[in-house]
């Protein structure tokens, strides 16, 4: 009993799926690791992007503080250490800025002596119960803020102090910007954004994390997906091969079942020639065995050997000997052998061959008897004179020979076309229908294909296409 042919494997374990299905896997994991890596890209755009705009919000709250704090009444050097007014006032007019501006702390830091924050506000952010009396900027930032405040005393009206500082796992701009015209200025300004704190830098780390792994889990195995597909498709064009062997070989016996069949109506006529002819002479005299009688039996004889060797190299044509050819040196050749016949019959030999035609992979011999073959079938299609023409042609881009054999002849009727190439088929008289059978079988073997090219004029055309030697089927 035969083994189950199976598939073609996809994982060691046995696992199987489909071409397409490992195609339409491997574009699904491409696009998906695209993407991935799109958005990472996305991502680091936006940053910038965002930058820009806390920038320019940073910058419109701070003027509008600025602007308002100028409007307070400021009590020379805080007598008695007492800023509690002073303190209420900067927190109204910071938290009713800031309400305009999500995301954003600040408020203000007093110099002239003072050295300290004063009017903090967070008013679009619900601060942890143990920091919900704060009054200063967070402490962490305090001590860059400070530092920046103070440098800001003395700048220029209308410049301001720009820092984004990683501190800790939160990264943090800060700005700040003095009040009024006097330099150094009695206060400053400050506010405060987090670009990213330590949630959003978990949350990015492990986005990042994950988006890694999937993509090399991705494209490791889209690789691995390439790599079976590179051995399914080699697999499949060995079976195809094999396929079509095994087509050949059928279609071949088919063939030789349609010869056997025939063989017996093609050999039938001579042999009953014969036998009337030899029983004659057994009722008459020695002297009825006259010339005529006698090549009559001969002819018989001789269209009993050509049946016979057509058979035999119908039945061969799939153990040519190859080797590599020239086309064009097989077709001088058989314009040679059928010179004289054609000038016998006033049949004008034309020629037009492709310079330097790659070499072919076959066999002479079988090949310059289908030429011979095709151009003897023009040359009785033109008893009376014409024109008999040979062309050769190379396709770089497809890696083909292409030979043309032409007649000025009747040409071939619509009905009979159809069946030009099957065993026995033949429209003239005395013929076997052997001949384009032949020629068919052979071209076959050598991996090309033969037609006939219906025309609009007069005559026919057949047209031999054969693959060359580094285009050539294993």
């Amino acid at each position: 009993m035969s083994a189950k042919r199976q598939g073609p494997p996809f994982f060691a374990n046995g696992f199987r799926v489909s071409l397409r299905l490992q195609t339409a896997l491997l574009i699904a994991l491409f696009l998906g690791s695209l993407s991935t890596l799109g958005f990472n890209l996305v991502k680091t755009r936006v940053a910038p992007e965002h930058e820009r705009r806390t920038r320019e919000q940073l910058r419109a709250a701070s003027r509008r503080m600025a602007q308002r704090a100028e409007t307070i009444e400021r009590p020379e050097r805080y007598a008695n250490g007492d800023f509690s007014r002073l303190n209420r006032d900067l927190t109204s007019i910071t938290a009713e800025v800031l309400a305009d501006f999500p995301g954003v702390e600040g408020g203000f830091y007093l110099g002239d002596g003072a050295d300290r924050f004063g009017g903090y506000a967070y008013p679009t952010h619900q601060p942890p119960r143990k920091d919900r009396r704060r009054t200063d900027p967070p402490p962490l930032e305090s001590p860059y803020l400070r530092l920046q405040a103070k440098e800001s005393l003395t700048i220029e009206p209308g410049e301001v102090r720009w820092y984004v500082r990683d501190v800790e796992s939160s990264r943090v701009m800060m700005l700040t910007e003095p009040v009024g015209r006097r330099r150094p200025a009695a206060w400053s300004t400050w506010l405060m954004v987090r670009l990213i704190d330590h949630k959003q830098l978990g949350n990015q780390v492990r986005r990042y994390q994950t988006s890694t792994v999937l993509s090399i889990g991705g494209l490791g195995l889209a690789l691995l997906l390439l790599v079976n597909l590179g051995r399914s498709l080699r697999r499949q064009r060995l079976e195809q091969a094999r396929l079509r062997d095994e087509l050949r070989k059928s279609e071949h016996l088919a063939a030789l079942g349609k010869l056997l069949a025939g063989v017996a109506h093609d050999v039938r006529n001579p042999l009953a020639a014969i036998r009337s002819t030899v029983q004659l002479w057994q009722r008459l005299p020695d002297t009825a065995r006259t010339p005529v009688s006698l090549d009559a039996v001969i002819q018989a004889v001789d269209r009993l050997n050509h049946t016979v060797t057509q058979l035999l190299h119908f039945s061969r044509a799939d153990q040519l000997d190859r080797q590599p050819v020239q086309v064009n040196q097989l077709l001088e050749e058989t314009l040679e052998l059928l010179a004289a016949h054609a000038a016998d019959q006033r049949v004008a030999l034309e020629r037009d061959l492709a310079d330097k035609l790659p070499t072919l992979l076959g066999s002479a011999n079988a090949l310059l008897q289908v030429f011979l073959n095709l151009a003897q079938n023009a040359l009785q299609a033109m008893p009376d004179g014409g024109m008999l023409s040979i062309q050769s042609r190379l396709d770089q881009r497809l890696g083909q020979v292409e030979v043309r054999v032409g007649d000025t002849g009747p040409g071939i009727q619509t009905a009979d076309q159809a069946h030009l190439f099957e065993p026995f088929f033949t429209t003239r008289a005395g013929g076997t229908g052997l001949g384009l059978a032949l020629c068919r079988e052979i071209i076959a073997q050598h991996g090309g294909r033969i037609e006939h090219l219906p025309g609009d004029g007069p005559g026919a055309t057949f047209r031999v296409i054969l693959p060359t030697q580094t285009h050539a089927s294993p």
